[in-house]
């Protein structure tokens, strides 16, 4: 939610109401959503272009809470999830122009790549980071969490101007992620500075301020008539000073909500109900999430003093999946089916003239909505369906034979969790590959299947290799022990190939991946550009619902971690200079020549997934030509 020019309004005016904080020594409730935003346009706008540089996110991600820890400040993350049905109308006109600004990819800093609010989960996971995936939005839970915990709030949402939590907004902070400094040098603003600005105001009426002001939920013009403003045009400051003014003459709250509506001639009762929304919102103290966030050991000290609060609420979903949701390992997207029964189509860069990149997953998603519901009516999904245009289609659910409900999945045996996904990629076991590849493995498979990507596909070769980079030869480059050599006994043609990988020929490899590592000049070539980028884009589609699907299963599978297996800008380059040759030769023959411990191990990946695919398509030489025509 915001307040439509507010932020601007504080910034023209920062020397009146922000003050200069050193930030240390403290805990602090970080809204993740604008925090990953800010931080990909900070560092990492450009690569959104291929759909995005992972590896490069979860670096900026890590040294950010690497930041924090060296200050002595514990974040608490906290996480939005469901959209909320009152707020539609404002997220269908987020989606159709997230869809009219990634058709254009010129405006790639505008398009935050599909995972790119995700991969900081296992971060914070990894290194056990306070953090919550909220039900619904997470702006009134921010809030109680800071007064409860008696700390600052860092954003970029305009309605923490109107609250008395101290607020950090992101861009007023230094932020040198590559210093050893201490301290963090940023700005914090206090609501009581802009009130006596004003002429003061009893704090009871803040959340009257944000319903005057307008936000997504109250149209900007409704109270233009009360305040005497003309509608036409926008002059924030003179309408926030004719707000408290206004305000300020008021009996109490209940004749204000009164006198504010009663001459209001359409949706009366619609906006009294959002404005005591807003002051239900305001007034809670009681966080239903609190008791999760306690749990962690960063939080031991907070325990005793704040045991006595009980949460105000139950999940929705069983406590077992409710418990990964929590911890984000399961996508928010599950709560949006649950609540709204609807799917939300993230948009990504692709071809505009084809159809939508998500189609290729509606299989996936049958199974999500069969484990989900059982039987039941068809579920729409909301997306990009011709050109730019928003549009339906309707997913059955497929039901798995024997059914088991939702609240038993996680007791199922594992080899029934096994077989959904296995059946679904269409086919009956998947030996020979190391566990952390295997879900990739078996995504690559659905993906080459429904999209004709067969083993000669310059798209299939380049996301192997890709893997290779971040599972094999990264981590041998850094730690040779990564090989795991002590025991070679049962291993797959696969495995015994890794662990006879060598540091030097690592070392080798990545000078020469490297020089693909950065942006291409082959980026204004629109018809290459869209024939490559379409078909990463039905990948990543398949990642998103297979990773939902393996989540709903209790993880059969261990979790796809997309910043070991896509690295868009990577992954671009290779497939431009794979444009006019047969891609096996140009890895081998290219890449990995003379490197025979990594030439061993993609060559190694290839025939066990010519093996796995359904129709192993009949090899053909042809001349590789490795520059770009």
């Amino acid at each position: 939610m915001g307040i439509p020019g507010l932020t601007s309004f504080i910034n023209r005016n920062s020397t009146k109401y922000l003050e200069n904080l050193d930030l240390k020594d403290t805990l602090v409730i970080i809204d993740s959503s604008a925090l990953t935003r800010f931080l990909y346009k900070k560092y990492d706008g450009q690569t959104g272009a291929f759909g995005g540089d992972y590896d490069v996110l979860a670096k900026i991600y890590t040294d950010f809470i690497n930041l924090l820890t060296r200050c002595n400040v514990t974040p608490i993350f906290v996480f939005g999830g469901a959209y909320e049905q009152r707020k539609m109308g404002t997220i269908m006109s987020r989606i159709s122009l997230r869809i009219k600004t990634y058709s254009q990819p010129m405006k790639s800093e505008e398009c935050m790549p599909m995972f790119g609010g995700n991969v900081i989960i296992d971060i914070l996971n990894d290194m056990d980071i306070p953090h919550i995936n909220c039900d619904f939005e997470a702006d009134s839970e921010i809030v109680v969490l800071a007064k409860l915990l008696n700390c600052p709030v860092i954003s970029r949402d305009s309605d923490f101007y109107i609250n008395t939590v101290p607020y950090i907004p992101l861009d007023k902070i230094i932020l040198d992620l590559d210093s050893n400094i201490k301290v963090m040098n940023c700005q914090v603003y206090k609501v009581e500075k802009l009130l006596s600005e004003f002429g003061g105001l009893n704090l009871d009426y803040l959340p009257l301020v944000a319903a005057l002001l307008g936000n997504d939920y109250i149209r900007q013009n409704t109270f233009s008539s009360l305040l005497q403003i003309n509608s036409g045009g926008f002059n924030f400051g003179l309408k926030l000073e004719r707000s408290i003014e206004w305000l300020r003459k008021q009996h109490d709250i209940k004749s204000a909500i009164s006198n504010m509506t009663y001459k209001l001639s359409r949706n009366r009762n619609y906006i009294e109900n959002q404005i005591n929304n807003i002051i239900n919102d305001y007034k809670n103290m009681n966080s239903k999430y609190l008791s999760f966030i306690l749990q962690y050991k960063k939080m031991s000290a907070y325990t005793d003093r704040l045991r006595h609060l009980k949460p105000n609420g139950k999940s929705i979903l069983p406590p077992w999946l409710e418990y990964n949701y929590r911890r984000g390992t399961v996508n928010t997207e599950v709560m949006n089916i649950v609540t709204l029964k609807k799917i939300f189509f993230k948009a990504q860069i692709e071809d505009y003239k084809k159809v939508p990149h998500y189609k290729i997953s509606f299989k996936i998603m049958r199974s999500i909505i069969g484990l989900l519901f059982g039987k039941g009516e068809s579920i729409p999904t909301v997306g990009r369906k011709d050109g730019l245009n928003i549009g339906e289609y309707k997913i059955k659910p497929y039901i798995t034979n024997p059914y088991v409900p939702l609240n038993d999945l996680n007791k199922t045996e594992l080899v029934y969790r096994k077989n959904i996904i296995l059946n679904l990629v269409g086919i009956k076991k998947l030996e020979g590959v190391p566990k952390d590849m295997e879900l990739f493995v078996l995504i690559l498979i659905y993906w080459a299947v429904y999209t004709n990507n067969n083993i000669k596909s310059k798209h299939m070769h380049a996301l192997i290799v890709c893997a290779i980079i971040f599972n094999v030869i990264k981590k041998i480059e850094i730690d040779p022990k990564n090989r795991k050599t002590e025991d070679n006994n049962g291993k797959s043609v696969i495995e015994e190939n890794i662990t006879k990988v060598n540091k030097e020929d690592c070392l080798e490899a990545m000078s020469v991946l490297s020089n693909y590592f950065q942006v291409s000049q082959y980026y204004n070539d629109k018809h290459l550009y869209y024939k490559i980028m379409h078909s990463f884009a039905q990948f990543q589609s398949c990642v998103y619902f297979f990773m939902i699907l393996n989540s709903l299963l209790d993880f059969p599978f261990d979790q796809c971690r997309i910043e070991h297996f896509y690295k868009g800008t990577f992954l671009y380059n290779l497939c431009v200079q794979m444009e006019n040759c047969d891609p096996e030769v140009f890895v081998s023959s290219k890449l990995f020549e003379k490197l025979d411990s990594i030439n061993n191990v993609y060559k190694s990946i290839i025939e066990h997934i010519n093996v796995l695919l359904p129709v192993p398509k009949k090899r053909a030489t042809v001349s590789c030509n490795t520059g770009h025509q």
